[in-house]
């Protein structure tokens, strides 16, 4: 849940500029003061009929003006929604539909609203909001007068005042203290117990931890091999798949070294054609020159023998002249010849081209049907591919190995032999606590004081001379209206010391957090307690370095290398301590939740360096979900995301 808008007509002490403030992620500083921001939030996201009465009206009283409030919020279910409420008239939930891209209603009935707020937007209870994701000034110990000793006194002062009690009421409340502290101290040793269990099984997950890791490793090992499994289908079909690729390359090779030689015949084929074929010698001048000169030669050569003339001499060039005409000739039949050839020679290139590509279809049939399966176009490609497929399959070897190694260590199998037999002591040890100890059961200590009390009460009423009982209206066993019982009930007072807010802040905060997230106190305070730790040394410049908390959930300090009680400080370190324990809890809550939280002006009396580490701290907390922090400290605001 994540707050984007809110707005707020006649509320005093939270006035927006033009009556809306527009908030963001992160840490978000506003000028408002933080009680009223604090109760005007209340009642928009848990809307009750009484709110009216909580939300402080602006000056003017009653019949001022109307008291209304508006809140736009994204819930966890990643929707949009707007909250309109007139503390007078009625309230409306409104969810964007992306479709129309507009506000359609949800309900106008108050309870039916607060169990949408809770579920599907995912607004947190009222109890996790008070515990973890709000802070108040009232909250420091040093302003709300907590501290074991004064309550201590308050109840050593009220039991001063009570009524003397009878022998009757003194034995009764003797005998149930005596039960009750025989139980807390049963509960007290298997809490121990348990505890010590609960150590030694994070110490073993610890040991076994590396395990985790080499299974973690295998099981990615294994998910990259999976995903080259067509690969590996490919490569079980090819056999030899280095084989096959290299003869993949020399058969490539081969084809082209044949298709090049190829193209140069058909080059020559092409120069041959555009040439064009021979022409025939009655197509040749030069064929009918040499006859015509020749017969010509012989004519002239007959006329001068029938006249007896030397002009018959002429008749011998007739012999070169035919002869040119019978060379012509001869050369049209040679290259008639040619021309044959030729197209022989076309149809020899035509085959061979086509015997080169059906053994090349042959030799690479393996290799071309693994691109196609793959879905590439180059081997390359494929010999890629395979050597990927080679790394996963090392990779899934060499973590397999290094978990048997592992696993037969002697010290992890000791390990794990030693976890299964502690995790079944440790629910042996539960059971036992949950039937001998039952629900909430008091600490020891405080259950001996009070037990003291009770036998130094009962001595004191057998001291004293037997008076018959004054009459009393509706009490029971002759206990007068009034008495022990009516006053203590059993133990109320010091449950009330214990676990409520007039009890140690401290330990107080412990408790509400582990009511919140499961555990005991000092389980939460482990959680925290190195957030903790790293803010209590910002915050003190390193003159506190930790903090812890005992079995019993008692918040401790770490001061020079030695833990001290956080009662034992001053009530500025008191302060401090409570700080860095609730900006821990607090950073925890929203990381988990991707929620909001709401600060009051809480730090006002802290020293500038201190408040500048604050700023830091919600800054830095606030990147998982949203901080708004009531203040106009410069501090806060310069450290803040949004200022509103």
């Amino acid at each position: 849940m994540l707050l984007l808008e809110f707005a707020a007509q006649g509320v005093r002490g939270v006035a927006p500029s033009g009556g809306r403030a527009a908030l963001r992620p992160g840490y978000n500083v506003l000028s408002a003061d933080g009680a009223a921001l604090r109760r005007l939030l209340e009642a928009l996201l848990f809307p009750e009929a009484r709110d009216a009465e909580q939300v402080p009206r602006a000056a003017g009283g009653a019949g001022a003006g109307p008291l209304r409030a508006g809140l736009t919020l994204v819930g966890a279910d990643r929707v949009t929604y707007r909250l309109v409420r007139d503390f007078a008239a009625g309230c409306q939930l409104h969810r964007f539909d992306a479709e129309r891209r507009a506000f359609a209603p949800v309900s106008q009935d108050l309870a039916e609203i607060a169990a949408f707020l809770r579920d599907p937007v995912g607004v947190p209870t009222r109890a996790r909001m008070t515990a973890l994701l709000t802070f108040a000034a009232a909250e420091l110990p040093s302003r709300s007068g907590g501290g074991g000793l004064a309550v201590a006194g308050a109840a050593s002062a009220g039991a001063a005042a009570r009524p003397a009690a009878t022998v009757a009421q003194a034995t009764r409340r003797v005998s149930e203290l005596s039960a009750e502290l025989v139980r807390a101290e049963a509960a007290e040793k298997l809490q121990y117990q348990m505890d010590g269990l609960q150590t030694r099984l994070f110490k073993l997950e610890e040991a076994l931890r590396s395990g985790q890791r080499l299974q973690e490793g295998l099981a990615t090992a294994e998910a990259a091999l999976a995903a080259l499994q067509p690969v590996a289908e490919v490569a079980a079909a090819l056999g030899d798949p280095a084989g096959k690729l290299g003869a993949f390359a020399r058969a490539s090779a081969r084809r082209d070294e044949a298709l090049a030689r190829v193209a140069a015949e058909r080059e020559a084929l092409e120069g041959a054609e555009a040439r064009g074929a021979p022409l025939a010698p009655w197509s040749d001048g030069r064929f009918w020159a040499g006859a015509a000169s020749g017969a010509l030669a012989l004519a002239l050569g007959a006329a001068g023998a029938a006249s007896g003339s030397e002009l018959r001499t002429v008749a011998l060039l007739a012999l070169p002249a035919f002869g040119w005409a019978g060379w012509v000739a001869h050369r049209w039949i040679g290259g008639l010849d040619e021309w044959e050839r030729q197209g022989r020679r076309r149809k020899v290139v035509d085959d061979w081209e086509r015997k080169v590509g059906e053994q090349f279809g042959r030799d690479a049939t393996d290799v071309a049907g693994a691109l196609g399966a793959l879905g590439v176009t180059k081997p390359a490609e494929l010999a890629e591919q395979l050597e990927r497929l080679a790394e996963a399959e090392v990779a899934v070897a060499g973590w397999r190995g290094k978990l048997v190694e592992w696993g037969r260590d002697p010290e992890t199998a000791g390990a794990l032999a030693a976890k299964g037999q502690v995790e079944e002591e440790l629910k042996g040890v539960e059971s036992r606590l949950a039937g001998e100890a039952g629900g909430f059961v008091r600490d020891a200590r405080t259950v001996e004081a009070e037990l003291e009390r009770a036998r130094a009460e009962l001595a004191q009423a057998q001291a004293r001379p037997a008076t018959p009982p004054a009459p009393s209206s509706g009490a029971e066993d002759g206990a007068p209206a009034g008495g022990v019982d009516a006053v203590e009930g059993s133990g109320a007072p010091l449950l009330a010391h214990l676990g409520a807010p007039g009890g140690e802040p401290l330990r107080a905060l412990l408790e509400r957090a582990a009511a919140e997230l499961g555990g005991s106190p000092a389980a939460v305070a482990r959680t925290v307690a190195q957030r903790a730790s790293q803010a209590i040394s910002g915050l003190t410049l390193n003159r506190l370095t930790g903090v812890t908390a005992d079995d019993r959930g008692n918040v401790q300090v770490v001061s020079g290398g030695r833990p001290a009680p956080a009662l034992t400080l001053p009530p500025a370190d008191r302060d401090l301590v409570y700080v860095a324990l609730k900006l821990a809890l607090l950073e925890q809550a929203v990381a988990s939740g991707k929620t909001a939280a709401v600060l009051e002006d809480a730090f006002a009396g802290l020293s500038d360096a201190a408040r500048r580490t604050i700023g830091r701290l919600l800054k830095q907390a606030a990147k998982a979900g949203q901080i708004l922090h009531a203040t106009s400290d410069p501090a806060f605001r310069e450290a803040a995301d949004h200022q509103a």
